[in-house]
């Protein structure tokens, strides 16, 4: 599959330069990180909201390395709780169920963003197959980010990599 369309699609038209990078099949943006080598404070995660009155969906971006804390998310998204994901997957028709990808303007998504995310230099993003990660740069991020909610919503979460356990552990 590769990059969803819509993405490509979305950074064509907002004239952004970026870049795929491949990695093997991972279940999560911290694995993604991991197999690509890339630090999980850099990948970006997409945690589907959905408002518990209206049903509307929203998404918080966070890094991968990162929890979300619901109740650190600015007012106007008060009502939000953890959506799930059979919920919200027909909202993705181009993407692997439960590769979420963190461009949430591509699929006419409100967001809301962790600050955190404006201190690596280039960001990556799930590309909606599980095997591939879009990077781009900090410059872009601000550009096309910007105009959304963002604050401190996520705190450092207490993960480490499966594909290195065996390092970590001291076992070669």
């Amino acid at each position: 599959m590769s990059v969803s369309h819509a993405i490509e699609n979305y950074l064509s038209v907002a004239h952004v330069y970026y870049q795929v990078l491949q990695h093997n099949f991972t279940a999560s943006s911290f694995d993604s990180a991991c197999s690509a080598h890339v630090p999980a404070s850099a990948v970006v995660k997409a945690v589907m909201l959905r408002d518990r009155h209206t049903g509307e969906f929203a998404m918080a971006l966070i890094p991968a390395s990162n929890r979300l804390k619901l109740s650190w998310l600015p007012s106007r998204f008060a009502d939000m709780q953890l959506a799930q994901e059979d919920e919200f997957n027909a909202m993705f028709p181009d993407c692997a169920q439960g590769a979420v990808p963190g461009f949430g303007q591509a699929f006419q998504v409100d967001m809301v963003w962790d600050e955190e995310l404006l201190e690596p230099d280039k960001l990556f993003f799930e590309g909606g197959d599980h095997q591939a990660l879009v990077a781009i740069d900090q410059f872009d991020f601000r550009d096309l980010f910007g105009r959304y909610s963002h604050g401190v919503i996520s705190l450092p979460n207490d993960i480490y990599c499966a594909y290195h356990a065996d390092e970590l552990r001291g076992v070669h």
